[in-house]
Formats: C-alpha cells, structure tokens, sequence
C-alpha cells in the first residue's frame, strides 16, 4: 500500500501542470472520458483505469450538479482511489488557508486525506508534509472545512500540488472521500494570530489537578472546525495528541491518562483555526 501512495506522490511532482488564474474545475462540474474510457475531472490525474474506477462523479454536489469521490474499492485487494492536481497557478499573495466542502464514510480504522503543496518552481513554500489534513471520521452532511496554510519560507508560490485520497492507512473497502467547491482564503498578513478571535471559544482548565494519572479537559467551539489538542512537556516537546480532525460545533470533554509520563508540569493547547489557548497541568506520582 505505501509503495502506492508513494508512487502517486512521485507523479504529482512530476507531471508538468496547466496555467490557470484560478483552480481549475474547482466544483467538478466538468469531466471528460480518456481513450481508455476512463470518466476523469477535468484537469485531474486519477487512479481509475478502466474498468477499475474509485474515483467517481457524485450528484448533486455541494453546489451544482457533481462532486468528486475518492473511494476505496475490491479489486481483489484494496484498492484506494487517489486524484492529483498539478498545476501553475497565478497568486497574487499568499493564502492562510485551504478550504473544501467534504462529506466521507471513513470505515472502521480508516483515514481518507487531502494533502496541499505550494511550490515556487522546484522549491516547496508550503510542504505536504506540513499540509497534510486527515478525515478519520464520517461527515454525513457536505460541510465546508477551512485547513491552515504552514509555510516554510517566504517566497510567493507559483504553483500548486492537491492529493485527494482515500484509505491510505487502514486500506478498508468502502472508506470514501467527496470533495467540492475547493479554493483558498486570503487575509492580509501570512502570520496567523494567534489572539483568541472574538466569539464563544474556551477552553477550561483540566480536572482533576494536579492529578495522577487520569485528568479530563473540556472545551467548546462556536464553529465547525479542524481541531487540535495536544499535551507539551516544559522543554515543548509533543508527548500525546488527544485530538486531531473536524468536529462540529459544540462542548467536547477527553480524558487523559499520564500514566507513562513522569512527574511534572505540562501544557495543554488547543488549535481550532486562529484560535489557540495553552493551559498547564500537574502530573504528580
């Protein structure tokens, strides 16, 4: 399965794109049928070859008439659908973020991912690995999910690399990914606030603390967003992910268990977009 993955990966860097001021065929609304009778969006590289096909049009989409979705299918063996899309493109400025309208049934142990790179010739600016966002969940309804942009120098890209893909982890049939109506944001700095934007965000403090070894941390979010909660030792070294995906709007409370960490204070942040608050904790044994 990894020597898959990184096959496609290898053919999105190296497959000369078009030149576009936009993304193009941003809703999938247009698509075309090769030689081979293979249904593509347009623009897009797929991994259907007919008569295998797992990526497909959905109808209707987030908006107009289709969607694309990545599915894992039988061929015999699992077999995950993947789309690529390599292209120049015309930025004016820098995006904070990436956005998409999604919908996915993720099977049990599965994960489906869009992955971003932006390039500035042969250099990245924003680096898949950085730009790599998961859907490990089921999102039953399209909802619109905004991913921030991590950039790695401060050059203007020139072009642009997207990977959609399906059960890339657990390869389990009948994991798929829809995706509609992607783009970019823009705002008027690249470095992200990091001041808590107005609205109902809060995180709490954890209880019990100090606490040994067992603690639950509550927080609720006015907006549906990608939300991180990770726990840092006092040097900033990341010891547990509590949290990582798209979660609705709402109040949401994990427990945490220290019992492998070693007496000690650690810290707590929570990211959901602009949004991110740090409070500390005490492990005592």
């Amino acid at each position: 399965m990894k020597n898959i993955f990184f096959f496609f990966l290898l053919c999105a860097f190296t497959v000369s794109g078009i030149s576009y001021a936009q993304i193009p065929n941003a809703g999938f609304e247009d698509w075309q049928t090769d030689p081979d009778g293979n249904n593509n969006p347009v623009g897009w590289q797929t991994t259907n070859s007919y008569p295998i096909i797992n990526v497909d049009t959905l109808s209707p989409g987030c908006q107009g008439n289709f969607a694309m979705t990545v599915k894992t299918i039988n061929v015999g063996f699992s077999f995950p659908g993947v789309a690529i899309l390599d292209t120049v493109y015309n930025f004016i400025q820098r995006p904070t973020k990436f956005y998409a309208c999604v919908k996915s049934n993720i099977m049990a142990g599965d994960q489906a991912y869009i992955m971003l790179a932006l390039m500035k010739g042969d250099s990245a600016v924003a680096a898949m690995d950085s730009c790599t966002f998961k859907i490990n969940s089921t999102i039953s309804q399209f909802t619109t999910i905004e991913f921030p942009i991590a950039y790695i120098s401060n050059l203007l890209p020139d072009s642009l690399i997207i990977i959609i893909a399906s059960g890339l982890v657990g390869g389990q049939v009948g994991t798929e990914l829809t995706v509609d109506e992607i783009g970019f944001i823009y705002g008027s700095t690249d470095v992200q606030d990091n001041q808590n934007p107005p609205g109902d965000f809060k995180l709490y403090q954890n209880f019990p603390n100090p606490f040994n070894p067992t603690t639950k941390i509550s927080w609720q979010s006015p907006v549906s967003s990608w939300q991180t909660l990770k726990v840092y030792d006092l040097l900033g070294r990341e010891v547990a992910t509590l949290v990582d995906e798209f979660r609705p709007a709402g109040s949401y409370e994990v427990e945490f268990n220290a019992s492998r960490l070693s007496s000690g204070i650690y810290f707590y942040k929570l990211q959901s977009g602009s949004f991110i608050e740090t409070k500390k904790m005490i492990v005592l044994k």
